[in-house]
């Protein structure tokens, strides 16, 4: 047993499309990682539960590539965090600077040195120069501003926090990682289809990719959309797929039967997708303010627009409240997340009514939220380092702290089988499993460093694919496979 490095390309064949709609496909071969030193299986030491690189974590045991002078871990991004003063304007900085990737040593340390306060300064100006709020992608906050952000954060890390144990994974419990084809792609969303294969969206390559999880093969589909850019992916009662393709502003569903593409433009960079009992797919305008909108495309392609209540504040602010995840309820209410809004907003399709919600915490960052079959909501709040349960019949939020501090929690995902709760981190390389029975968190600590896990989904046998969506090139993209064990 051990991680599964897979995406190694042999010679791929090629299936060239017969139209502009047909998928082409091209296969890779998996190949295992070859890792350096003797290895060796040992019972982790109740001091020590995690290594450099080339450790891997699972049933219990350590399996470690042994070096011949052991290196000191270096901190985790959550541990950096840490260092941080709790309050209003860390989570401002935790919503508008860690959001794409981990605010690690690479960050914080580059080159082995501590940035200075003009180090910092010119890093937040690059930053607002593509993602601040007047930019093209303006996922930050309108008042961030350089000069302050360098003033205030540069004091507070000037020393190194020390690397914390990590837990060992529970009893019977095995990860499986898998490298995509290409390192520096992003598994941005995964799903499962009806086959059990697994379906991830190469953010970056602009493909899509499907892991054969019995010959361990990724299969690569194009998309007939120059730049394509797919984000977020769900599979139908039929097996197709939804696809958001983010910049050419567009929703793409694929025949898995037929191979062909029908792609529905939406006018709008959508964020994510879900679909209802109807067969509907509904989408969320990422950058929608004033009013935030999403749109309901039906199974013959026709599309109807809804708007939702504006923000008081933001929508008439640079930026905007930031739509984030969309979901839709059993009883067909559609939701909506607001990252910067700090709100979760509903959608009573039939009435055409809407109202938003206020988190209980300011500046929260309400992400990828999932919804059980009771209708209740559970919410991730990324900068408030809380999972939250709403439950709409009541209108009352429950909130549970993380385990740990500053763990940034990006996805939640309801298990129903198992009655659990999965929470994947965006700064400490961990899952969580949260028994609402109990509340009590169980960890589950991932071999990769840098994971930051943005999407997760259940397969037909109850294990959890995760996505790493590390911004290319700081960790090879890579998904993975969590067998609870139990």
């Amino acid at each position: 047993m051990g991680v599964v490095r897979t995406g190694i390309p042999r010679a791929p064949t090629t299936n060239p499309a017969r139209d502009a709609s047909r998928a082409s496909v091209r296969r890779f071969v998996p190949r295992a990682s070859t890792r350096t030193g003797t290895a060796r299986t040992l019972p982790v030491p109740a001091s020590l539960t995690t290594m450099r690189p080339g450790t891997i974590l699972l049933t219990g045991l350590l399996l470690a590539a042994v070096a011949a002078t052991p290196v000191a871990e270096d901190p985790r991004s959550s541990e950096w965090l840490a260092l941080l003063p709790d309050g209003e304007a860390k989570r401002q900085f935790l919503l508008d600077c860690t959001g794409c990737h981990q605010f690690d040593s690479q960050v914080v340390r580059p080159n082995g040195q501590p940035r200075t306060r003009e180090d910092f300064d010119a890093a937040v100006t690059r930053m607002l120069a593509f993602s601040g709020a007047t930019s093209g992608f303006p996922v930050m906050g309108h008042e961030r501003a350089a000069g302050p952000t360098a003033a205030w954060i540069a004091p507070l890390i000037t020393k190194t926090p020390t690397a914390a144990a990590r837990p060992s994974l529970p009893a019977g419990a095995t990860i499986t990682e898998y490298d995509l084809p290409e390192a520096r792609d992003l598994a941005h969303d995964v799903a499962i289809d009806s086959s059990g294969s697994v379906i991830v969206t190469g953010m970056m390559t602009h493909e899509m990719l499907v892991l054969d999880t019995t010959t361990r093969r990724f299969s690569s589909i194009a998309i007939p959309v120059n730049r394509a850019n797919p984000r977020a992916v769900e599979v139908d009662g039929r097996g197709n797929w939804w696809v958001v393709l983010g910049s050419p502003n567009a929703v793409a569903k694929f025949n898995a039967m037929t191979s062909r593409w029908e792609v529905h433009n939406v006018g709008m960079y959508a964020h994510s997708v879900a679909l209802d009992a109807a067969g509907n797919a509904w989408v969320n305008g990422h950058f929608t303010k004033d009013p935030v909108k999403v749109t309901r495309i039906a199974r013959d392609g026709t599309q109807t627009s809804f708007d939702l209540p504006r923000h008081p504040t933001l929508s008439r602010a640079p930026g905007g409240p930031i739509p984030y995840e969309i979901r839709v309820a059993p009883n067909g209410i559609v939701w909506v997340s607001e990252l910067g809004g700090n709100r979760i907003v509903s959608l009573d399709p039939v009435t055409k009514r809407s109202r938003a919600f206020e988190m209980p915490m300011t500046h929260s960052g309400p992400r990828r939220f999932d919804i059980d079959r009771n209708g209740v909501l559970w919410i991730p709040a990324y900068s408030g380092n809380e999972l939250l349960k709403f439950d709409p019949a009541t209108g009352a939020f429950t909130r549970y702290a993380l385990p740990i501090r500053d763990g940034l929690p990006y996805v939640a995902k309801v298990d129903a089988r198992r009655g659990v709760i999965w929470v994947g981190s965006g700064s400490a390389d961990i899952v969580w499993s949260f028994d609402p029975a109990t509340a009590r968190f169980t960890a589950y600590p991932l071999p990769s460093r840098g994971a930051m896990v943005r999407h997760m989904a259940i397969d037909g046998a109850g294990d959890v694919w995760i996505a790493y969506g590390a911004s290319p090139g700081r960790i090879p993209s890579r998904v993975a496979r969590l067998h609870p064990g139990r």
